[in-house]
């Protein structure tokens, strides 16, 4: 099961690890003015110390709103960022420290689907390029093995081997979306980092997408990092869920037990906003009071109080600590 990192560091290779630890990840951009001397004036905290764990075959959600830091923190377990403070430890061993050997076969076992189909594909590349790209990283195999896999990789999402020779353009929204699992799942990964993988399709198509992730999970093992802000699918996807804010997690937990027990008022609030699943089911209303503030200018103490309902004085001034409320469930927020 994931749960939150501790402090203690687990040697490399230690049959105890778990298969992707991120401990006390930070991720800064600096925004620098001035025409020729340029100097930092603000920074911009994306992700501002987060910790988890990704066990085999299981998977984890972050859920929170546009700007909270999900995608910057999937950029860093994918290499794409440099963090400013914290590790990734992929099976006991910090990725940061990795030789040029390990960060390849680390590149092939962590893989990635992206929002939107349309744009995650070059539109003068063949499918077969496409779906092998990732494979040119191991050397021992031939192209006519590169090949034999992605013609498997497409059969495995549901499309024709033959479609292999065609453009993306001959290819609906849906069927992209497809290719672009196909393109994970060609390298046999251990980990997909699947970054709002469906938002972007029609209702009808978002739930074959996810019966199609849940359908390879279940035959290959394979675990995922789920990224979205729609409730509902990562209610469907998850083992575990983490609640992101302003560049920190404010809340995790088991998926049911978050959804049927939400302790965070921001947590709360998302669920308040939400559709019920049924229009006769009547829930408590969590309002917020005002915009997100900026990742530039994040407030003192706990990072929701000018917005919470539930805010009391000493919220503006003392971060909250990050507790285990109860078994499995974890939060920061003073009311506990």
């Amino acid at each position: 099961m994931t749960t939150p990192s501790s402090d203690a560091h687990l040697s490399a290779g230690s049959p105890t690890d778990p298969m992707l630890r991120v401990e006390n990840l930070h991720v800064h951009f600096p925004v620098k003015h001035g025409p020729i001397f340029r100097k930092t004036t603000h920074v911009v905290k994306a992700v501002d110390g987060i910790s988890f764990e990704i066990n085999k075959g299981e998977t984890f959600s972050v859920v929170g709103e546009s700007g909270c830091g999900k995608s910057t923190a999937a950029r860093a377990i994918l290499k794409v960022e440099i963090p400013t403070a914290g590790s990734v430890f992929w099976r006991g061993r910090d990725i940061s420290d990795a030789t040029v050997e390990e960060t390849r076969s680390y590149r092939t076992s962590v893989q990635a689907v992206f929002q939107d189909p349309f744009s995650s594909m070059n539109p003068r590349m063949r499918v077969r390029d496409f779906i092998t790209e990732p494979l040119l990283l191991d050397k021992s195999l031939s192209k006519n093995d590169r090949h034999a896999r992605a013609q498997e990789a497409l059969e495995q999402v549901g499309l024709r081997p033959e479609d292999i020779t065609n453009f993306p353009h001959e290819f609906s929204g849906g069927q992209r979306q497809r290719i672009a699992i196909a393109r994970a799942l060609a390298s046999s990964p251990e980990l997909i980092v699947l970054d709002e993988p469906v938002s972007s399709l029609d209702v009808s198509i978002r739930a074959q997408i996810m019966n199609l992730l849940q359908d390879l999970q279940s035959n290959l093992g394979f675990s995922y990092m789920f990224i979205a802000h729609h409730l509902g699918t990562v209610r469907y996807m998850s083992n575990t869920v983490g609640v992101m804010y302003l560049g920190k997690l404010v809340e995790f937990s088991e998926s049911e037990e978050l959804f049927l027990h939400p302790l965070h008022p921001y947590t709360q609030a998302l669920f308040s906003a939400a559709l019920p699943d049924h229009p006769d089911i009547v829930r408590e209303q969590v309002l917020l009071e005002g915009d997100v503030a900026a990742a530039t200018a994040v407030p003192s103490g706990c990072r929701l109080h000018p917005r919470c309902p539930m805010a009391m004085p000493h919220c503006a001034e003392v971060e909250p600590e990050w507790k285990e409320v109860t078994p499995g469930h974890w939060t920061a927020c003073h009311l506990y």
